[in-house]
C-alpha cells in the first residue's frame, strides 16, 4: 500500500470526508480543518526561499490536539486505516523542517499534553508528558530543590518531546553532553498503534528522529540537585588564544558546567539591535558557568588559564548580564529583517580554523555563537542578516549551505537532520545506525505514515516526498542553482521593489519575527485556547502570507488577526522587542477599510455615537453617584469613564469624595463627558475617533484644564497614546498632563497631603492591570499607596508587576470562554495567597474579578484601590457587586454572538 497522495495547489483539505467526520467526533473542537490554522502549522522557525518551499506539500490537511495517550493511539489507528501522514509537533522551535509537513496529512500538536507526571527524588529523575515546556519544568524542579542537567537556548518555548525528537545540545552540555545522554526512557506510540517504552540502546530508535518511528507521549529525564549558576566572562583579542584557553581547561579538568563562545560579529549585531553597548566589539568572548559549590575548584584555575592565554576576565556584572540574556540569541534579527542560519558541530581544535575561514569569506557578515559539547566538540550557530522579500534571498540562503561545507572539511557535520538535511543522515547517524533505523521503521511503519520525508534519505526511501527539495538544495552552488530554479518553480518572483499593503513598522516586524514562540507561553488568548493562530507568532505568519499576496484579508484571516487582549505580555518576552500590541491595534483600521468589522464593536460604536458611552445609558442617568461640589472651569479635572461611572461607580464616587475631603477642587464635565474613544479604536473607526478627539479636546480647553485624572486605565492609555497624535494631525493643542489615579494618589501620599486616619485590618493582594502596568510601567505607585495604609498587609501573587496575568475581559469581543478562563485563573491565584481582598485599579479588571469570585464562590473578594483609600480616610464606600453582576450579564448578552464579519453597509475608508 502507498501513503495517500494529496494535492497542495489550493487551501482545501484533501482528507477523506469519512476520516474528517471521525476526527471531529473524537477531538471535537480540538481538530481544525480551516485555512488559517492549517496555514500557520505549515511553518517552523526556518524560512526557506519560496522557490524551494514549493517543492514540498507543506500545508497540512488538518491539525489535531490530543489530550491523552488514548487519543493519540486512536489517531494513529485512524491515520493508518486511511494511509494519511502524521506529523508530530511540539512548539515548532526548530529550523530544520522536522515539524513541517512534506506531504500534507495531519499535524499533531502536543501543546495540551503538558503535565509533569512524577518526580523521583531517590533516582533523581522526572517524568513528563510531551508538551511540557523546558522553562516550566525548570521552575517546577527549582521549587523542589532540583534542576535540569542541561536545557536548550529555546527553553522558554521548546517542549521536552520536541528537543528529544530534534536532538541536540544546549546549556550544560559541557558537562552533560547531548540531550539524548540524559534520557532514561521514552514512551512511544508506534505507527501500528502499539505502545513501547524505549530505554538504553533502543533510544536510538527515537532520539533525533523527528517522530518517524512514532509519537513520544512521555519521557523520563535525569536531573540534578539545584545549585546557583555562576557565570564568568573572559575576553580575548584572538580566537586562537580563546581556543587554547578552552583546551587548557579541558586538560586541567576544570569542572565547568557550560561553556559558550561568541565572535566579534555576534557581539556587534546584538548590541546594535538592543542599543546597549557594554562589551568591546573587536574581541572574542567565552562565557563559563559552574555550580556555586564548585567555586573553590573553578575560579582561580579559570583566571590563571585566561591570563596565561593572554585573555582578560570581565566584570562580574557583565558576566551576569550576558548569562541572563542567554535565551535571546536572535535579538538582532530585527536588523535583517530576516536571518539565514546555519548550525554545525565540529572538533574544538578546529574552531579557530573554521571561524577564520568564515570571517575571511564573509567579512564579518556571519555572526557566530558556539556552545561546547563535552570537552572536545562545539556546536556553532551562525547567523547572517538577509531580507526574504528581496530577489537575492536565495543567494543569501545558499551561504548557509556553504558554512556547512566548510565545517565538513574540518571534520564537522550539520547540527541536525530534520527535513532539509536528510541527505546528510549517513554522516550524522553513521551508516550502520541509519540502516538499523530504516529497517526498524519499515517493520513498524511499512506504509510510511509517520512524518514522511524526514531523516531517511531518498537513497533509502524511494517514496520520500523530500526528493525534489533535497535535489534543489544539492544544486544550490552558492545560490546559482536556486536562482535558476526560480523561473521553473515560481510563476513570479518578488523583486527589490517589494511593496506592502501595511505600514512600515508592522511590515518590518512581520518579517523580523524570530518565530521563537516565546509569545505563545505568555499570550492570554493562547493560554485559554492554545492554537497557533491565537499566538502573536501565528499572526505574523498570517501577515507574512498576506503581505506576499498569498492570502486575502477575508473574515477568517481578520478574525485571527483581531484576537488579542492588548495585554502586552508578548512584548515583554519578544526576542526582537517588537511592539506587538500596537501592531495589532494598527490593523483595526485595515479591517474597516476592507469592509470588515466586529459585530460586538459595531454595536458599541452605535452606543458611543448615540449616548456617549459603552452601555448606551442615557446621559442624565449616568452620574447619579456624584454627590460633591465640582467646578465648571479649573486646572484639574476628573474623567470618570464609561465603566467606572456606570458599572463600578463606587470607583468614581470614591475618588471624588477623596478629592473633596482633602480639599482638592476639580472639574467634572457631567453630562458632557463622553467616551474616550477606546472602543472606536478597537473597531478601527478612525474617522469617528478623530471627531470624538476633537470634540473632547475642545471641551477640555474651554474648561481651562491642565491636568486630567483618570480612574480607567483604558481611558488614560487612549488619551496619553492617541490624543496627541490626532491633535497634531488636526492642528490643535493638546498641552495637557494625563494622570492615572494610582499615580495621583501615590504623589499625594508622598507629599503628605493624604493622611490615613482609620486602620484597616485587611490582608490584600494586588493585580497590576495591563494598561497601568505593562503599558506605562506604574508598578510601585499603587503599592506605595497600599503600604501607607495602616493595618493593611500586602501579599504578592506569583505573577506580579510585568509578569501579571491579564484579566482577559477585552477578549469578550470574540471569545467569551477566554474571558472566563482568564478570570478564573487570576482569581484562583489570588485566592491561593490567603488574602481577604484582590485589589484592582481598573473598572474592567474589577468587574471581571468581582463577578468571577462570586461565581467561583471564593473567600477572596474584589476591592478597588480607591475603596481602601476611602475607608482609611473614614469615607463610606458602596459595594458594587450587585450592579457588576447585572452589567456583566448584559455584556454577555450583548457580545455572545460577537464575531468578525462583512459590513452590512460598506462604509469603506481610505485603504490602510
Amino acid at each position: 500500500m502507498k501513503i495517500r497522495s494529496v494535492r497542495r495547489d489550493n487551501v482545501d483539505t484533501c482528507l477523506p470526508k469519512e476520516l474528517e467526520r471521525k476526527l471531529k467526533s473524537v477531538f471535537q473542537d480540538r481538530a481544525r480543518f480551516n485555512k488559517v490554522d492549517r496555514l500557520v502549522y505549515s511553518h517552523d522557525m526556518g524560512v526557506l526561499p519560496e522557490q524551494v518551499r514549493q517543492l514540498i506539500s507543506c500545508i497540512p490537511d488538518a491539525v489535531v490536539q490530543p489530550i491523552s495517550d488514548e487519543e493519540v493511539t486512536l489517531l494513529v489507528k485512524l491515520a493508518s486505516q486511511y494511509n494519511v501522514p502524521l506529523i508530530p509537533r511540539g512548539a515548532g522551535t526548530s529550523g530544520y523542517g522536522g515539524a513541517v509537513p512534506a506531504k500534507g496529512g495531519i499535524v499533531v500538536d502536543f501543546t495540551r499534553m503538558r503535565e509533569i507526571l512524577a518526580l523521583d527524588e531517590k533516582e533523581l529523575t522526572v517524568t513528563v508528558q510531551p508538551g511540557v515546556v523546558w522553562s516550566d519544568l525548570a521552575d517546577y524542579l527549582k521549587a523542589r530543590g532540583y534542576a535540569l542537567r542541561l536545557y536548550p537556548s529555546s527553553s522558554k518555548s521548546a517542549t521536552v518531546a520536541g528537543w528529544i525528537a530534534q536532538g541536540g545540545s544546549g546549556y550544560g552540555s559541557y558537562e552533560y553532553g547531548f540531550c539524548g545522554e540524559n534520557i532514561v526512557s521514552v514512551d512511544l506510540i508506534q505507527p501500528n498503534g502499539t505502545r513501547k517504552m524505549l530505554t538504553g540502546a533502543d533510544l536510538d530508535f527515537v532520539y533525533g528522529l523527528c517522530g518517524i518511528t512514532g509519537f513520544i507521549v512521555g519521557a523520563t529525564l535525569r536531573i540534578k540537585e539545584f545549585d546557583e549558576e555562576v557565570p564568568l566572562l573572559a575576553a580575548f583579542d584572538r580566537l586562537e588564544d580563546a581556543t587554547q584557553a578552552i583546551v587548557m581547561m579541558k586538560d586541567e579538568n576544570v569542572p565547568l558546567w557550560s561553556v559558550t563562545v561568541t565572535t566579534p560579529a555576534y557581539i556587534t549585531l546584538k548590541q546594535r539591535a538592543t542599543q546597549h553597548f557594554v562589551l568591546p566589539e573587536d574581541r572574542y568572548f567565552i562565557t563559563m558557568v559552574y555550580p556555586k559549590e564548585r567555586k573553590s575548584q573553578v575560579e582561580s584555575k579559570v583566571k590563571d588559564i585566561v591570563t596565561a592565554c593572554r585573555g582578560e576576565m570581565m566584570r562580574e556584572s557583565l558576566a551576569k548580564e550576558e548569562w541572563d540574556d542567554k535565551f535571546y540569541p536572535m535579538r538582532f534579527k530585527k536588523l535583517g529583517p530576516s536571518l539565514v542560519a546555519s548550525e554545525v558541530i565540529l572538533p574544538i581544535e578546529n574552531l579557530a580554523s573554521f571561524v577564520a575561514e568564515i570571517e575571511r569569506k564573509y567579512k564579518g557578515q556571519f555572526a557566530l555563537e558556539g556552545t561546547m559539547i563535552h570537552r572536545d566538540k562545539i556546536s556553532i550557530l551562525g547567523f547572517m542578516l538577509a531580507d526574504e522579500r528581496k530577489l537575492d534571498f536565495p543567494l543569501a540562503y545558499a551561504n548557509s549551505l556553504t558554512v556547512i561545507e566548510i565545517a565538513e572539511k574540518l571534520g564537522g557535520r550539520v547540527f541536525s537532520i530534520g527535513l532539509y538535511f536528510a541527505d546528510k543522515a549517513p554522516d550524522v547517524l553513521g551508516e550502520p545506525l541509519l540502516k538499523r533505523i530504516w529497517e526498524y521503521k519499515q517493520k513498524i511503519d511499512p506504509v510510511g505514515i509517520m512524518n514522511p520525508g524526514k531523516i531517511i534519505p531518498p537513497s533509502l526511501d524511494k517514496n520520500s516526498p523530500a526528493k525534489k527539495l533535497l535535489t534543489a538544495m544539492r544544486v544550490a552552488d552558492a545560490g546559482k542553482g536556486l536562482i535558476s530554479l526560480a523561473g521553473k518553480f515560481l510563476s513570479r518572483l518578488q523583486g527589490d521593489n517589494f511593496q506592502s499593503p501595511l505600514n512600515e513598522q508592522i511590515t518590518h516586524d512581520t518579517f523580523a519575527c524570530a518565530r521563537c514562540g516565546y509569545c505563545r507561553k505568555v499570550c492570554t488568548v493562547f493560554d485559554a485556547d492554545p492554537w497557533e493562530s491565537n499566538s502573536p507568532r501565528g499572526k505574523y505568519i498570517l501577515l507574512s502570507e498576506y503581505i506576499k499576496k498569498k492570502i486575502k484579508l477575508d473574515e477568517e484571516v481578520a478574525a485571527a488577526l483581531f484576537s488579542c487582549t492588548t495585554c502586552k505580555k508578548c512584548d515583554i518576552v519578544c526576542q526582537i522587542q517588537a511592539h506587538n500590541a500596537h501592531n495589532w491595534m494598527s490593523l483595526r483600521p485595515c479591517f474597516h477599510a476592507a469592509g470588515l468589522e466586529n459585530t460586538g464593536l459595531a454595536q458599541i460604536r452605535k452606543n458611543v455615537l448615540d449616548t456617549g458611552n459603552f452601555w448606551g445609558i442615557p446621559k442624565e442617568e449616568r452620574f447619579k453617584w456624584l454627590d460633591v461640589p465640582v467646578l465648571k472651569k479649573g486646572k484639574i479635572a476628573y474623567w470618570s469613564g464609561c465603566w467606572a461611572s456606570i458599572v463600578m461607580d463606587n470607583m468614581a464616587q470614591n475618588l471624588t469624595r477623596i478629592l473633596h475631603k482633602i480639599g482638592i477642587e476639580f472639574v467634572h464635565f457631567g453630562e458632557n463627558e463622553t467616551c474616550c474613544g477606546l472602543y472606536l479604536l478597537l473597531g478601527g473607526y478612525m474617522e469617528d475617533f478623530t471627531r470624538l478627539v476633537k470634540s473632547n479636546l475642545e471641551m477640555i480647553k474651554e474648561a481651562g484644564v491642565e491636568t486630567i485624572i483618570f480612574s480607567c486605565p483604558g481611558c488614560y492609555a487612549t488619551f496619553s497614546e492617541n490624543y496627541p497624535s490626532i491633535a497634531e494631525q488636526l492642528g490643535i493643542d493638546c498641552n495637557i498632563k494625563f494622570c492615572h489615579v494610582t499615580v495621583f494618589l501615590s504623589e499625594l501620599v508622598h507629599s503628605g497631603k493624604l493622611q490615613f486616619t482609620t486602620p484597616l485590618n485587611y490582608t490584600v493582594t494586588y493585580h497590576d492591570s495591563c494598561h497601568v502596568g505593562r503599558w506605562f510601567g506604574f508598578y510601585e505607585e499603587p503599592r506605595n499607596v497600599i503600604k501607607a495604609i495602616p493595618g493593611v498587609v500586602l501579599k504578592e501573587m506569583p505573577h506580579n508587576r510585568q509578569d501579571s496575568l491579564c484579566c482577559g475581559l477585552v477578549a469578550a469581543f470574540d471569545s467569551l470562554p477566554t474571558v472566563a478562563h482568564s478570570g478564573q485563573k487570576r482569581v484562583a491565584e489570588a485566592e491561593a495567597t490567603g488574602a481577604d481582598y484582590l485589589i484592582t485599579n481598573c473598572a474592567g479588571c474589577g468587574s471581571q474579578f468581582n463577578a468571577t469570585s462570586c461565581a467561583m464562590g471564593t473567600k477572596i473578594r474584589q476591592k478597588d484601590l480607591t475603596d481602601l483609600v476611602a475607608e482609611a480616610l473614614g469615607i463610606p464606600v458602596q459595594d458594587p457587586t450587585q450592579k457588576v453582576g447585572n452589567y456583566m450579564a448584559k455584556a454577555v448578552e450583548l457580545l455572545k454572538n460577537s464575531k468578525m464579519t462583512k459590513k452590512r453597509n460598506k462604509e469603506l475608508t481610505k485603504v490602510c
